[in-house]
């Protein structure tokens, strides 16, 4: 399934807070996997390449791969080729998957946007988990917006409608049943997140001793709401072995369990508010109400929302995003 978004990076600056999270999970796995050396990487490069370009920056030996199933796209993604350990290849994800055999340990994002396709996608998914040697690591994406479920906001009976129609798709992912709630907007992440522990779960029901760890998750928006997750796959000691080497348990953004995806929300900040708002760290880090006055304006709309975007500024300020004008 395909394949990795059309707009500008710089257009999404939450999708590049949680790739920036994704490298430092890599990172904090590094001494327990030899991941720079030991791994390979294989994900959708989209017309920008700008992951392969990014996780060469700090693993500069590690091979990849990219697949594209549009051949227009892969043309552009040919002249982006950022460095030459990365190959670009026509071919479906699900192609690649049907066809996967023990090939050394792996990284793969499944990167996936279309809504329509989620139950494709989620069997993609699936038939990953149960073809990858163990301590892979996946990654995978899902269109997380209530709205891709159909009806029109205020519409009589709408989260009804829009439960209906998900479980058309994924009942059997929710044995006790599925809430009406579950298919809201802020709920929609968690509720996708159940299906994707549970296939996990089904796809290994046969390997006793394997299970698809997750390492974390967040729900973000750049337009449409999406979910990310990244475990790991493998046996259990080994899993345990790594999870004690790599102190993920006290990492702020681990999700170790299948529980509420982090949530990531940026506010979009010029240079000058950004410079202002650092200043003011760390000694107010846990008192964003007192840098809200100190910026004398609002974030958002609403003083709630602005406060919330400005709480997580300060959660990702590392890992947020700078854009401007260089001479190269």
């Amino acid at each position: 399934m395909n394949i990795g978004g059309q707009l500008p990076y710089q257009l999404r600056p939450n999708k590049a807070v949680e790739r920036l999270v994704f490298l430092e999970l890599l990172s904090r796995l590094d001494p327990a996997l030899n991941v720079g050396s030991d791994y390979r990487y294989i994900g959708f490069g989209g017309p920008q390449m700008e992951d392969f370009r990014l996780l060469h920056e700090p693993f500069p030996q590690m091979k990849m791969l990219s697949l594209e199933r549009d051949e227009d796209v892969l043309k552009r993604q040919r002249f982006n080729q950022p460095h030459t350990n990365v190959r670009c290849k026509l071919q479906a994800s699900g192609d690649f998957i049907s066809r996967l055999s023990d090939s050394g340990n792996m990284i793969i994002w499944l990167d996936y946007t279309d809504p329509a396709e989620r139950p494709i996608q989620i069997a993609e998914f699936q038939s990953l988990l149960r073809n990858v040697r163990t301590t892979s690591i996946v990654k995978l994406t899902l269109n997380a917006a209530p709205a891709t479920l159909g009806g029109n906001p205020g519409e009589v009976g709408l989260q009804a409608k829009r439960r209906a129609k998900f479980l058309e798709d994924f009942s059997r992912f929710f044995p006790t049943g599925l809430e009406e709630e579950g298919v809201e907007q802020d709920n929609f992440p968690s509720t996708l997140l159940t299906v994707v522990d549970y296939a996990a779960a089904e796809a290994l029901r046969d390997r006793k001793d394997w299970r698809f760890q997750p390492l974390t998750s967040a729900a973000y928006a750049d337009g449409q709401q999406m979910l990310t997750v990244t475990g790991m796959i493998g046996r259990r000691t080994i899993i345990k072995n790594v999870l004690n080497t790599s102190e993920l348990a006290t990492w702020e953004f681990g999700r170790l369990t299948w529980s509420d995806p982090v949530r990531i929300e940026v506010p979009e900040l010029t240079l000058k508010e950004r410079i202002h708002i650092n200043q003011l760290l760390p000694k107010l880090t846990s008192n964003v109400a007192a840098i809200q006055k100190k910026l004398s304006f609002l974030l958002d709309t609403t003083e709630s929302a602005s406060l919330r975007k400005l709480e997580n500024y300060v959660s990702f300020q590392k890992h947020y995003p700078f854009w401007g004008k260089v001479a190269i």
